[in-house]
Parts: structure tokens; C-alpha cells; sequence
């Protein structure tokens, strides 16, 4: 008898089922409030409630010391490290962060009452989706209390972007409760809830979707109707940000074609959510703008978004549930990306290429007729252009990139792209 037979012939002595009559019958306890407190590191995803905010006396929270990926080392130091991973910073269901030094001998004591607010990051859909997600519990819960954040190294609350503070009212914590964590503290009592959504895979819970409607609908936000609102990226051209090449086209055709175009960078935050709220259709170009539609809870809406990175889904898990009708369209061919010094594609920066015929079938797909109205010639002058742009300052020497191992890349991607007749305006290797 072979290896493998022996071990499935074990497998078949083994019986399907066993039950012991003469056991005593159990008495489940499946309250997630109680599970939680019984068991401190078990992970719950309840559906119908919000986990229970924990309360923890004489714990050491501690400025952030580093950084890497917007994971934060810093905060509260839970008292037992591994048991209160829900309570940690998660991705994916599971914990990402590392365990901050308490410095035992430099805590100074804090005895006002406080919540566990995050870390104040300065990126707009990290924020949003990573490090926000505890403050609108907290706020509902313990609003009279104050409210505890950290910030980067080696930056000040002075340094925060608007978009901090707009969220901030948004969620209803009076700015003048916020606490920066600038030295190590010993806090008497801190209030801290899990994070309600995190970074891809884990569903948004049905509570905390109510919660958020029950925000807004006290924050009295107006509807904006209308059909179809198309959220653009063409502005990063300037910068050279993470765009599509010729999205300045797109977006001018879609506005001659009676559809909406909002730049979110250009406003602000509840002007954002005004279009959010009272859109029919919202159409994403990929990026941290999509974030935003977070701070509101379900919608009977269509979102369909523009992939500048093939393959993505961003914000999945936590716009699938808030919409009546989620897709994501392939609308990127490649990319092409300059790199670090250690050869890493700044992705970030990558620069984006349509796959046209995608682009204008999503469109014509959802009533929109763009096809009709798209000038390939016009499209390709506004492609070859930011493109152009893009080469100029991506590769500028003050750029902190791998200048010569970065001319061989996007000399390949540009070739594997078909935009030979651009090769010429990098720099030479």
C-alpha cells in the first residue's frame, strides 16, 4: 500500500461524527460584549452590534517614534501585547503593528478621562480608512471626554492638513477635546474601541453603517442630486502624481456630455460629501478620494471605479456593502514608474496608460455615450502631453529616485506600452 493510501485508509477510521450521550448539555454564551471580556484574544466581526469599547487604567500611550507603510509605532501600549490584537492596528483581519516602548521612567501622568482617538496621519485615504475608524464610537460614546492622537515624527498639529480637522467635525469631537501625544503619558483612564473598518477583506458592520447614518443625519448634510458624478485625478497631472495620461481630455468630454466632474482636492470636506450623497451613479478615478465616501452609510447608488492600477480593489470591502451596486473597470493598459534607490516601483507616481476601448465601453455601458464624442486624436495630443510632463518632473535631479536604473525602466515600460516616439525625451542613461 502506498504512503498515500495509508494515510486516507487512517482518514476512513475515523467516524464522521461523535457524540457523547451522556455529556451535559452547554449553555452558549454568544454575546460578542461578554465573548470579548471572557476571551481577550478572540476576534470578533459582529454584524448587528459595535464591540464594546474597553476601559483601561494607568496605561502608557507614547508618541510615534517611526513609521513605515502609514503602520504607526506608537500609542497606547496595551497591557497584555498579543491578547489585544483587535484592539491594535489591523489590516486584513489581523494585527501589523509592533509593540511601542512604554519608557517606564519618562511617563508623565495624565488623569483627565480619555478616548483613544488613532494616529494622525496626512494622507487623506489612509486616514480615512485606516486610522479614523475609532473616533466616530468614541465621539457617540464618551464625547465629553478627551480625545487622544498622535502625530508623525517630527511634526507638529500646526502641520496638519485641513482634511484632518474637517473629519473631525464631521464625527462631532469638539477640536478644542483634542490632546497631541508629544511625550510619553500614563493615562488613569482610557477608553479605546476596535477599529470599525479597516484596509481590505474585513466587511463594514451593519452597526457601524447605522452609526454613520445617524451622524449624518444629525450633521443635517444636503443631497447634491445629481444622475452621474465622475470624481477626477486629472489635476495630479500638475504634480505628477499617480494619474492616466490624457485624463484632462476625458474629464472635458464628460463634462460636454452634461455628466458632473468634481476635483475633491479643490474643496471641501462636506461640499465632497454633498456630491456623494445626492449622486445616483459615483464614478471613482482610483484614488484616495474614494476614501471619502467612507464617512457615509448606505446609499441606493452605483459606484463604478476607474482602475489606474490593474487589477486593484480599492475599497472593497467597505464600499460593497454602503451601495446598491459596486463594479470596477479595467480601464488601465500599464503603467510605467520611475524607482527607488532600492528598486522599488514608486508606484504612487506611476504614471497611467487608458486602454481605450474599455474606457469608452464602461461609459456607453452606463448610458453614457462617450464613445461618440471621443476625438482620438484630440485624446492622443493630451496623452503624449502629460506624459511629457510627467518625464520632466519625475526626473528631475532633486528627485529622490535611482536616476539611472529608472531611465532602463520606463525606457521598457514605455516600450511594452507602445510609446516609442517618447523615448527620446528621457534623460539619456
Amino acid at each position: 500500500m502506498s504512503w498515500f493510501n495509508k494515510i486516507r485508509q487512517k482518514q476512513s477510521d475515523l467516524p464522521a461524527v461523535e457524540v457523547n450521550p451522556d455529556a451535559p448539555s452547554l449553555t452558549l454564551d454568544t454575546n460578542p460584549d461578554r465573548l470579548s471580556s471572557k476571551a481577550p484574544g478572540l476576534y470578533l466581526y459582529p454584524r448587528t452590534t459595535l464591540p464594546a469599547m474597553a476601559r483601561f487604567e494607568d496605561i502608557p500611550v507614547v508618541p510615534v517614534s517611526q513609521t513605515e507603510n502609514m503602520v504607526l509605532l506608537g500609542g497606547p501600549v496595551w497591557p497584555n501585547w498579543r491578547s489585544h490584537g483587535p484592539l491594535r492596528h489591523n489590516r486584513s483581519g489581523t494585527p501589523v503593528d509592533r509593540h511601542p516602548p512604554a519608557y517606564p521612567d519618562q511617563q508623565q501622568p495624565f488623569d483627565t478621562p480619555a478616548t483613544w482617538g488613532g494616529h494622525a496621519v496626512s494622507h487623506f485615504g489612509h486616514f480615512i480608512a485606516e486610522h479614523s475608524t475609532r473616533i466616530l464610537q468614541a465621539s457617540a460614546e464618551h464625547g465629553d471626554k478627551t480625545m487622544l492622537f498622535t502625530l508623525e515624527p517630527n511634526s507638529s498639529a500646526n502641520q496638519l492638513p485641513k482634511f484632518f480637522w474637517q473629519i473631525l467635525s464631521w464625527f462631532q469631537v469638539d477640536a478644542k477635546r483634542l490632546q497631541f501625544v508629544h511625550k510619553p503619558l500614563k493615562v488613569r483612564e482610557l477608553w479605546a474601541a476596535p477599529m470599525a473598518e479597516q484596509w481590505a477583506h474585513v466587511p463594514t458592520s451593519d452597526s457601524y453603517l447605522d452609526l454613520l447614518a445617524a451622524n449624518t443625519e444629525s450633521q443635517g448634510l444636503t443631497r447634491r442630486p445629481n444622475s452621474v458624478v465622475y470624481v477626477a485625478r486629472d489635476r495630479m497631472e500638475a504634480t505628477a502624481e499617480g494619474h492616466n495620461a490624457g485624463e484632462t481630455y476625458l474629464t472635458q468630454v464628460l463634462q460636454s456630455l452634461g455628466v458632473t466632474v468634481i476635483r475633491p482636492e479643490a474643496m471641501p470636506l462636506r461640499e465632497q460629501l454633498e456630491y456623494y450623497h445626492g449622486a445616483e451613479t459615483l464614478i471613482f478615478a482610483e484614488g484616495s478620494a474614494m476614501h471619502g465616501r467612507q464617512l457615509l452609510g448606505r446609499r441606493d447608488q452605483t459606484i463604478v471605479v476607474l482602475n489606474r492600477r490593474p487589477n486593484m480593489r480599492i475599497g472593497l470591502s467597505a464600499l460593497h456593502p454602503r451601495v446598491s451596486s459596486l463594479a470596477y473597470a479595467e480601464t488601465t493598459i500599464g503603467t510605467a514608474s520611475v524607482l527607488w534607490p532600492g528598486g522599488k516601483p514608486w508606484i504612487v507616481r506611476a504614471i497611467s496608460l487608458y486602454d481605450v476601448d474599455v474606457l469608452l465601453g464602461t461609459f456607453d455601458a452606463l448610458g453614457i455615450p462617450l464613445s461618440k464624442a471621443w476625438d482620438t486624436k484630440a485624446y492622443l495630443a493630451a496623452r503624449d502631453h502629460a506624459i511629457r510632463h510627467w518625464i520632466q518632473l519625475r526626473f528631475d535631479p532633486r528627485q529622490p529616485i535611482d536616476h539611472a536604473a529608472s531611465v532602463v525602466q520606463v525606457r521598457k515600460d514605455f516600450a511594452a506600452l507602445g510609446l516609442d516616439h517618447l523615448i527620446d525625451h528621457l534623460p539619456k542613461a
